[in-house]
């Protein structure tokens, strides 16, 4: 195949791909079936009844409901989540799915623990620092960069 042919079914390909990712972009809210954050911070009580998917910081616990903040594009917003028994600490990261209440209260029909605390973004981080070292020594023992050709070679046993 000529190298034109090739270049141009390349950029072809390219910018297929570019317009697959902004026709996607364009069209991503008409399939999600629950209110996002904005709507809900924007005008909550058009929206009290259906369902909805949430992610938030719970910011405090009381007796038998926690409070947790949700984050929007334009700012933040608290919401209740009353009648469950998690086990979460303060800054912790929770996915809570249910029906929505007056007043920003949700009545959870699942709650999902995703960080029990805020230490756990720091404890993430660091296994992957270490798997990442790990995998880059073991890489650099086995294989060699041949500046003359600037390929990969497997390093000798000699």
């Amino acid at each position: 195949m000529d190298l034109w042919v090739r270049l141009g079914v390349g950029a072809l390909l390219a910018v297929s791909l570019f317009g697959v990712g902004v026709h996607y972009e364009a069209v991503e809210d008409d399939h999600d079936p629950y209110p996002d954050e904005e709507q809900l911070r924007e005008a909550y009580e058009e929206y009290v009844g259906e369902r909805a998917l949430l992610f938030g910081t719970v910011e405090s616990i009381g007796d038998s409901q926690f409070v947790m903040t949700v984050q929007s594009d334009a700012g933040s917003f608290e919401m209740t989540v009353p009648e469950n028994d998690i086990a979460v600490d303060p800054g912790g990261v929770v996915q809570v799915y249910g029906i929505l209440d007056p007043d920003r209260t949700v009545d959870p029909v699942r709650i999902v623990v995703v960080t029990e605390s805020g230490d756990a973004g720091l404890y993430k981080y660091g296994v992957s620092a270490v798997g990442a070292l790990v995998v880059a020594l073991l890489f650099v023992r086995h294989w060699r960069l041949d500046t003359d050709a600037w390929t990969l070679e497997v390093r000798g046993d000699g």
